[in-house]
């Protein structure tokens, strides 16, 4: 694009097993002294008496382990440990969390903010010259541009053929349509218009920059001034590309190389408008 416009310039626990432990009841023997039985119905032969001795006190068997049948099984996972022995006299344990220590407040959402409204449009032109400019660019160029037929179309918008190019005079100013027959994609504007009190042509270059950048979005890509021979040459020019094309505007005004109007109380300037289809 801006190729373009030069040219028109000049992104574990572990299971642990179950078990089961069987004791059964240790083998018990007759009672002490009780005579053996050697048949039925005879008595066995008198013993020799016993000389009895003095026995130490008994001492108490070890008390038998009751027997164990089975063990539950002890659920997998980490053994819990032992409570902590109470704490020791004079010794404060520390006090319980509140339950407004252990976990924060919660707090109120904040409200996204609102975003700004869009600014308003700017104001629609009151010029005369600017008006019959943006009518020629909307209805004339633009069209003619992408495809159409410029005799055709300049005719419906009331210029008149002069030679190979179209005019349309209006109050205090001319437009004069170059003829497109050897770049069918740009619409060329040679504009003759009163000089006015301010910059050359403000009420147009205001009108088109509206246009083009704040109402579409367009990038200003030039806007300067510069001596060129004996010519002083204001140059602003607005580039875009969507929708598989590019596009692009250019305003020039034209005066003396010393800033005097070149026809004298009236000042010449030209519109450009191009239309090429994006490469891919």
């Amino acid at each position: 694009m801006r190729k373009t416009l030069v040219s028109l310039i000049a992104l574990t626990g572990f299971a642990p097993a179950a078990f089961a432990q069987m004791a059964g009841p240790a083998p018990m023997g007759g009672p002490s002294g009780m005579p053996a039985m050697t048949s039925v119905g005879e008595p066995a032969p008198a013993a020799a008496p016993v000389a009895v001795v003095p026995t130490p006190p008994a001492v108490a068997p070890a008390a038998v382990a009751a027997p164990v049948t089975a063990v539950a099984p002890v659920p997998a996972g980490p053994v819990a440990a032992a409570p902590s022995a109470a704490p020791t006299a004079g010794v404060t344990a520390p006090a319980a969390a509140s339950p407004a220590d252990a976990a924060p407040a919660p707090t109120a959402p904040v409200p996204e903010a609102t975003p700004p409204p869009p600014p308003p449009p700017p104001p629609a032109p009151t010029d005369p010259t600017a008006i019959a400019l943006l009518n020629t660019l909307e209805t004339v160029c633009m069209p003619s541009a992408a495809g159409g037929n410029l005799a055709q179309i300049a005719k419906s918008a009331g210029y008149r053929k002069s030679g190979e190019n179209f005019v349309f005079k209006g109050q205090g100013y001319q437009f004069t349509i170059l003829s497109n027959a050897y770049n069918t994609t740009q619409c060329h504007v040679d504009i003759v218009h009163a000089v006015g009190t301010e910059a050359p042509g403000k009420a147009m270059v205001v009108a088109l920059h509206n246009w083009s950048a704040v109402s579409r979005g367009w990038t200003l890509y030039k806007n300067n001034k510069f001596v060129q021979g004996t010519q002083e040459i204001t140059v602003r020019s607005w580039e875009h590309s969507a929708d598989g094309k590019d596009e692009g505007l250019v305003f020039n005004t034209l005066r003396k190389a010393d800033g005097t109007p070149s026809k004298g109380n009236q000042d010449t300037s030209m519109m450009i408008y191009s239309q090429t289809k994006t490469p891919g």
